[in-house]
């Protein structure tokens, strides 16, 4: 009974300390990246093999030789020999302490000793060292983490052959008057290859300058490069002489001349390391700042522009003038139809109160995409209709409900940006249960099995059956999907393990678990992909895409580092490339990561590692492809960083004269810097609509004036190759940026007045994104305004108002096509003519000149042609508009071709009248 319990006990010991990895070797195997895991799993093995028999190898060794060298010296009382006796099995057991924790530090590192032995090139030279990026990005970190494990290391080995020492020799003082050679030999090596490491922090310190912050700029300054540079060789020459001396001692036994090294090096790292570079800072560099640090300058603005890809930015120049006529706005068609009049924070709120329909989904997000409809690009807005278990009644919040029968969520809804129905409220493309999407929004399979929101685990394949959509719609078959990123449960031992790492018993117990029965785990989607490759940087907001009749969650993976040398750094990375974008069917948990073509050596190099986790970018699916974007976290970096670096000259980036900065807004009552937006758009001096990312720019630095001064634009293509664009006004153009128009909007007396009229008796306005939508060489400014009943249970915004605005005047009306046409509306001449000269009060009326039947019929053809615009114009169909404004046009032409000289009046004099 004794064996038969200590058997049952030790089983489930080793279920309970095996039970996580046997999870992550099933789940890895089910999603199709096991190869990832082994060569992780190896990788730290080796490593920590690595790294545990160099430690135990130098710790251990020195023991041995310690040991061996005064093994001649017999203790002498019986304290000191019963101390004798235990210092082998100490040893032992402190060489086996050494090996575990440089195993485990040296296994802790092995994503970077991994990537030095894949090390790619960057094919950039840095400054002043003439090193290789590479260089600094993959072998630097390698060679501090050597140095600084070797430090702990080597110095607890010196004690410990101190300690070997001092116990064979005893605790008389007259035993240590004469120290064996060999004792003393052995020591001074030891104290002389710790000196040798701090010699190779000196070495290591000139290539750390390409970090410095101290000067102007991020990166090496005069005074690093002119004074700490030479202090650095300085003292690692005069470290490694010392440290050559301590070890020529235990022969020469000069010690005089080793503490004279000591002394003369402590003397020098004060002088060399402090003083020296403190004088060059104050006497040299502070009188003349710009002169000094120029060259310098150049450096981190070339190297900041090389790191964050903005070396190839497309510059072109605007005008900034004046008002969009109507006709250019007719010319920009797309541009104007895809406006978008809907706040992804306020129409998430309207999607929640009238397509959730049942408290068990919710929207946590709403993304910005577009179609090809009609032949036309439609800029939409898709929100996930994600399971939300928390939204049950609390007496329905029972085991079996949470993880066998509310096991996913169901379809998505897609509205125009533009669109709006006849209660104010967003015009619906896809919605209901089923999803009545047509064309490329028709949706065959709308569960969500794994999605944006974090969602616990379930079981699929149980003999419950599945909620799916509304009461009333049941799931055929139940779930058919692949299950990648499942775990079976087959036999007793995978629920025991499963039981186990899950913490949850009923996994064991349950009846409607089956055979046939899977668990899905890790079913969010930037957990899944983190847990795949940890390595990676995932943007916190994946965006769901319609391609084939089935849903795809797009998530974008990125490389970074802080390590990239004289690189401006942000948000603690200086170095970011969008080189991955991840695929994960919502259904079936399929994740794919694709391998943009984006140059970047840091994945080239995780390529290297992990052959078998990059899928190449051609074949991505072209429904899929086609609605990449340009990444939101990469462009507010990038956009971020330019707003200063676009400045190239030293001297201009220095006094700052030139500096941007990002806008503020207002958004929900506060005050916030200004996000960039999707727009579908045709950008000045291209011919063809396009989707992007923009953000416009104001002054920075200390001025007080909010004009816009540029604005950049971020395209992708299927790809994944990214492209900006800015485009720049004149400095001394007047072209408002976003809060002077907010700034307008309030003072503007009639719509102040309406937005105090409805922003009362229990409605709240809500204003939305100022968005500042570029039309050829000028920008209109849209801003859509909606009424909410403040008190009321269940509220939800509506659009009520659209404000546009212009450099020239700002309107209000109840429509976009409204505010647009007011906004280009010629402006009434309110002067009054000039009085008739004296005398003429009384003379006969002006002769009328006659107009021909010809005439009146081209008259006629124009005003039709104008009052069909006009119509066109009210009901949003700028294409239409167009047309009609080139006909008006050729009419005008011919009519003023057909106006002749009036009869009976005199010709043309060439001599002017008086």
């Amino acid at each position: 009974m004794i064996v038969t319990a200590a058997i049952i006990a030790s089983m489930f010991a080793i279920v309970f300390g095996t039970a996580t990895f046997w999870v992550n070797w099933w789940w890895f195997g089910s999603v199709g990246y096991r190869s990832v895991l082994v060569t992780q799993y190896i990788a730290q093995a080796l490593t920590f093999l690595l790294g545990g028999l160099i430690g135990a190898a130098v710790f251990g060794g020195n023991v041995v030789l310690a040991l061996r060298r005064s093994r001649r010296l017999r203790p002498g009382g019986s304290v000191q020999r019963g101390v004798d006796r235990l210092l082998l099995p100490i040893l032992l057991v402190a060489t086996a302490i050494v090996f575990v924790l440089a195993g485990l530090a040296t296994a802790g590192r092995w994503s970077d000793l991994l990537l030095f032995v894949n090390s790619r090139s960057f094919g950039v030279t840095a400054p002043v060292l003439g090193r290789d990026v590479g260089f600094y990005v993959f072998a630097l970190p390698v060679l501090h983490f050597v140095r600084n494990a070797l430090v702990p290391l080597l110095a607890a080995t010196t004690i410990a052959v101190a300690v070997v020492y001092v116990v064979r020799l005893g605790f008389n003082p007259r035993n240590y008057r004469r120290i064996p050679d060999l004792m003393r030999t052995h020591l001074l090596v030891l104290v002389g290859g710790l000196l040798l490491l701090v010699a190779a922090s000196y070495w290591l310190a000139n290539y750390d300058l390409a970090y410095s912050d101290r000067g102007v700029v991020f990166g090496a300054g005069y005074t690093d490069v002119n004074a700490r540079r030479w202090a650095n060789w300085i003292l690692a020459v005069l470290t490694g002489a010392t440290a050559l001396l301590l070890a020529l001692n235990g022969l020469v036994r000069r010690m005089r001349w080793v503490l004279i090294a000591l002394a003369g090096w402590a003397v020098l790292a004060v002088l060399l390391g402090v003083i020296y570079p403190a004088a060059v800072q104050r006497t040299v560099v502070e009188p003349s700042e710009l002169r000094r640090e120029a060259r310098y300058i150049a450096h981190n603005i070339t190297m900041t522009r090389q790191a964050q890809d903005l070396d190839d930015v497309i510059t072109r120049d605007l005008s900034g003038g004046g008002t969009p006529s109507a006709a250019d706005l007719a010319a920009q068609a797309t541009t104007v139809e895809n406006i978008r009049l809907w706040d992804y924070r306020v129409v998430r709120e309207t999607y929640a109160q009238n397509h959730t329909f049942v408290p068990y989904y919710a929207f946590d997000d709403v993304d910005v995409d577009r179609y090809v409809i009609d032949g036309q690009i439609r800029q939409v807005l898709v929100s996930a209709r994600e399971l939300n278990v928390e939204g049950l009644p609390e007496t329905a919040q029972t085991w079996v409900n949470r993880h066998l029968r509310y096991t996913h969520g169901y379809g998505v809804v897609v509205s125009p940006v533009g669109g709006v129905s006849q209660q104010d409220l967003p015009a619906m493309l896809v919605s209901g249960f089923p999803p009545n999407g047509t064309g490329p929004l028709a949706i065959e399979r709308p569960e969500i099995y794994f999605g944006e929101r974090p969602g616990d685990w379930v079981v699929v394949g149980t003999d419950q059956e599945e909620f799916t959509g509304l009461s009333e719609v049941a799931q055929a078959g139940g779930y058919t999907g692949a299950g990648r990123g499942s775990i079976g449960t087959g036999n007793f031992l995978s629920r025991l393990i499963l039981a186990t790492h899950l913490q949850d018993r009923n996994v064991l117990l349950s009846g409607s678990i089956t055979d046939d029965s899977r668990v899905l785990l890790r079913r969010g989607v930037v957990e899944r992909a983190k847990a795949i490759a940890p390595f990676l940087t995932f943007d916190p907001d994946p965006y769901i895409v319609i391609d084939q009749g089935r849903l795809f969650w797009i998530l974008d993976a990125y490389t970074a580092t802080d390590r990239y040398p004289y690189a401006t750094p942000t948000r603690g990375i200086n170095y970011l490339r969008n080189s991955v974008k991840v695929v994960v069917d919502a259904y079936d948990g399929t994740t794919t990561f694709y391998r943009t073509a984006t140059p970047d050596p840091i994945a080239d190099a995780y390529g290297g590692i992990f052959d078998d986790l990059f899928a190449p970018i051609s074949s991505v699916p072209p429904g899929i492809a086609a609605h990449f974007r340009y990444p939101e976290v990469l462009f507010d970096i990038q956009s971020e960083i330019f707003a200063t670096h676009h400045v190239t000259d030293p001297r201009m980036f220095y006094d700052g004269d030139d500096r941007w900065e990002i806008p503020q807004e207002e958004a929900g009552g506060t005050v916030q810097r200004m996000e960039p937006y999707y727009v579908t758009l045709t950008l000045p001096e291209e011919q063809e609509a396009g989707f992007a990312l923009i953000r416009p720019f104001t002054p920075g630095g200390r001025q007080e004036r909010q004009n816009m001064t540029a604005w950049m634009a971020g395209r992708a293509d299927g790809t994944g190759t990214t492209e900006l664009i800015v485009y720049r006004f004149p400095r001394q153009a007047i072209v408002f940026g976003p809060q002077q128009v907010e700034a307008r909007i309030d003072q503007e007396p009639a719509i102040s007045a309406q937005i105090t009229l409805l922003d009362q008796s229990g409605s709240e306005v809500i204003r939305g994104n100022l968005l500042v939508i570029p039309i050829g060489d000028a920008v209109v400014y849209v801003q859509p305004l909606y009424l909410r009943a403040s008190e009321a249970p269940g509220a939800y915004p509506e659009l009520k108002r659209v404000i546009a605005a212009s450099n020239e005047r700002v309107v209000m009306e109840p429509t976009l096509a409204g505010a647009l046409a007011a906004l280009t509306a010629p402006i009434a001449d309110t002067t009054l003519p000039p009085p008739p000269p004296d005398g003429a009060a009384g003379g006969p009326p002006p002769e009328v000149p006659e107009i021909s039947a010809a005439e009146a019929d081209l008259a006629q053809q124009a005003l039709d042609a104008y009052t069909r615009g006009q119509a066109a114009l009210a009901r949003g169909d700028w294409t239409a508009y167009g047309e009609e404004q080139a006909n008006l046009e050729e009419i005008l032409r011919q009519l003023a071709g057909e106006a002749g000289t009036p009869a009976g009046s005199a010709p043309p004099s060439s001599t002017p009248a008086p």
